[in-house]
Parts: C-alpha cells; sequence; structure tokens
C-alpha cells in the first residue's frame, strides 16, 4: 500500500497557493464533516483526545478520528514550560508544538503522514472561517496573539474578504513577535491581486493581565482598537481574560461583531471574559438568534446562543464557557448551524443568514479530530494533484 508523507514545508507549499475558490472549496468538505458530526451519525465514533504528562517532560496528546471513508491518529508532543527567568533576564522563548497525523483509509490501511504544525493552525482557523465568511462589516479586525494560529486567521480572512478589510491590529505581549507577524501579513498581502492596501498596527500586551504594568496610554489605544473592531480573533492560551467585557460595551450599543476564541484549551485557561458571554446570550432583539427545529436547543425563544466546534470538548476544555455558566441548551455547534444553512426551512435559512451577516456572534473551538482528518483528506489530494510530497510506495 502507497503512503504519502507530507513535511512542515509540503504543507506549507500546499496552502501557499491557497486562492479564494479553494478556500470555499476545502471549507465546503470541512463544513460537511461537522454536519455529519453535529447532525448525523458520526458523533457516535470520535472518542476524545487523552493526555499523557511525564514529569518534567512534554505532555502529549492523542487525538483520534473516524469519517465513512477514513480515520486519523493525531499525536502532539507539547514541550514543557520553560523555567521562570530572572527578574534581568528575559524570558526564555516557548518550544514549538511538534506533531503529526497518520490517517488510514475506508480498510484500515495507512495512507498518510502529515507534519501537524501548519496543519493544525489551518483547520483551526478555517473553524472560524466558516462563520466569519458570512460577515457584512469587516473594516477593522484586531487578532490577539502573534503565532501560527493568529497568522492564519488574519490570512484566511484577507483571501476571503480583503476589500472589506482597513485595518487589522496585532496585540501581543511581545512587541517584537507582533512586529514579525505583521512583516509577514504584509509580505504575503502585497503579493496577492488587491494586496497593499490593508493597514496593520501593533499594540502590547495582554490588557487584562498586564493593565497595572502599562502605561496608560497604552491601555487606552487597545481599549480603543477593541472598541472600534468589527471582528476580534483571540489566538493565545491565556489564563487570564484578554480584555474586560466593557470595553466592548464602551461603543455604540447597536454595534454587533465576529469573535473568536480559539487559543484556550483548559479549564483553568480563559480568553474571554465570562460577562461577555452572559451579556450575548441573555441579549434580545438586533445581534441575536436562537435556533428553531433543532431538537436539542427546544425550549430557548429569546436571547441569544454560543456557538463551538464540540458541545463535549468546549464542556470539558472551554474554562470561559464554564465559569459564565452557559446553559447547554444555548450552546449551538457549528456543524448544526452547517446544516441549516445547507437544509433549513427558508424562513430558518434566512434567520439564520442575517445573524451571522449582522448579529453577534461568538465561536469557541478546543478542536477536534475529525478536523484534523478532514483537511489531511483535502491536503493529501491536493498533493496528489500537484505532485508534492514523498510518496512510499511500498509501505
Amino acid at each position: 500500500m502507497a503512503l504519502t508523507i507530507l513535511s512542515d514545508n509540503d504543507v506549507k507549499a500546499l496552502l501557499g497557493r491557497l486562492q479564494c475558490s479553494d478556500v470555499h472549496a476545502i471549507m465546503s468538505t470541512f463544513s460537511a464533516a461537522l454536519q455529519a458530526y453535529s447532525t448525523g451519525e458520526e458523533s457516535k465514533y470520535p472518542c476524545h483526545r487523552q493526555t499523557i504528562t511525564r514529569p518534567g517532560g512534554p505532555t502529549m496528546l492523542f487525538m483520534p478520528a473516524t469519517l465513512p471513508a477514513a480515520s486519523s491518529v493525531k499525536v502532539v508532543g507539547v514541550p514543557p514550560a520553560p523555567a521562570p527567568a530572572a527578574p534581568a533576564a528575559s524570558a526564555a522563548p516557548a518550544a514549538p508544538i511538534q506533531g503529526a497525523i497518520l490517517v488510514f483509509d475506508a480498510a484500515g490501511r495507512a495512507t498518510g503522514l502529515v507534519n501537524a504544525a501548519e496543519t493544525t493552525a489551518f483547520r483551526t482557523a478555517l473553524g472560524s472561517m466558516l462563520l466569519y465568511a458570512h460577515r457584512r462589516e469587516t473594516r477593522h479586525i484586531v487578532v490577539f496573539g502573534a503565532g501560527k494560529q493568529a497568522l492564519w486567521h488574519v490570512r484566511l480572512a484577507l483571501v476571503l474578504k480583503r476589500a472589506e478589510i482597513e485595518t487589522v491590529t496585532v496585540v501581543n505581549r511581545s512587541v517584537a513577535r507582533a512586529q514579525e507577524l505583521v512583516a509577514r501579513l504584509q509580505e504575503l498581502d502585497a503579493g496577492e491581486e488587491g494586496g497593499g492596501a490593508v493597514k496593520f498596527s501593533v499594540l502590547a500586551g495582554a490588557a487584562g493581565a498586564r493593565e497595572q504594568q502599562q502605561e496608560e496610554e497604552e491601555v487606552k489605544a487597545l481599549k480603543e482598537a477593541v472598541a472600534r473592531a468589527n471582528v476580534v480573533f483571540c489566538t493565545t492560551p491565556s489564563k487570564s481574560t484578554l480584555f474586560p467585557a466593557e470595553w466592548l460595551a464602551a461603543s455604540a450599543e447597536d454595534k454587533t461583531r465576529f469573535i473568536s476564541a480559539i487559543g484556550s484549551y483548559q479549564l483553568d485557561m480563559q480568553e474571554l471574559d465570562p460577562a461577555l458571554l452572559q451579556s450575548v446570550v441573555a441579549r434580545d432583539g438586533p445581534g441575536s438568534y436562537y435556533p428553531v427545529g433543532l431538537a436539542q436547543h427546544q425550549g430557548i425563544t429569546s436571547g441569544s446562543i454560543i456557538v463551538v466546534d464540540s458541545r463535549q470538548g468546549c464542556a470539558a476544555e472551554a474554562g470561559e464557557l464554564v465559569k459564565a455558566g452557559i446553559e447547554e441548551a444555548r450552546i449551538v455547534e457549528v456543524g448544526e448551524l452547517s446544516h441549516v444553512l445547507h437544509n433549513g426551512r427558508e424562513e430558518e435559512h434566512a434567520r439564520l443568514k442575517e445573524w451571522l451577516a449582522r448579529g453577534n456572534v461568538v465561536y469557541k473551538s478546543v478542536g477536534m479530530g475529525i478536523m484534523d482528518l478532514s483537511i489531511c483528506q483535502a491536503l493529501l489530494e491536493r498533493a496528489a494533484a500537484h505532485g508534492i510530497g514523498t510518496r512510499l510506495d511500498e509501505f
């Protein structure tokens, strides 16, 4: 049986070729997998991720997944945190997360081995894009974080809606890293048709943790950027709120936003203020949405919802959702919404489209193996078409 190996450079080469039509095609396949999980039979099969941590060693994550035509297992190694720096020294940079995804066909034969670094960042950002792609107002984007997840969220937003974006503000504790990300984004954007018109800027720090240490002007600038934002991408494993809920309330009351939080993945982490989540689900009228016709959400006739990738996964790992005490009926999986968009009644379809375009949309993701499997299938197909990767004819 032949097996195709895609290194990190191979994955980058494949993803570097993506045009808007390619992203929409991959999103369609990705959406179908999530619909199968949320509204079909696939939720019976996936196992929750398993974790092993050795004293002083890495944390190993094992994420199995299955679809009718393929299965996979993702193994990720999270290095131990660096030792605290001395007061006069700067903190040591965190070691990069390493991992790989092994893909099997319907007969259980290994067909692909894909480096997980770029793949994970891309598939996580793509989950946000399933909802973001519907937005009407996306002039001002704020992204917290300066790693691969931040890169891919902004990069895909530019691919999908470059002409509608005016500013991108990168917020990070390390200004140098944020500047590196901006330089990379500008380089990528300049090479695209219509690129070069977006204004990129950098702001320091995660305000919730650093407000007492920051200069008053820095805090003011960050507050103004968040209040102005139409879109907020949160991509950090933060253990404290990145910005207080009242910063959003400080802007016009009728202003709505798209907010995606994908960085925190443990109960002791939180990117979003629990008060923000509570205010979103409690809000009636313009900017709100509740599902009609989805069995597990019966009884909701007012207020709004929070969108997640996996209800089970977020209940176990999304610190901000648990702290906010959001009732289960108000937590809706993105696969359920995709099902409504593709199969819902005309009236419900129109309500959902309008909310995604103009409402207060909050998306929380902790990641699922089925996401990795779906993206790896797409990458392996593209690799075969473009002659990229290492092929072992006899594995």
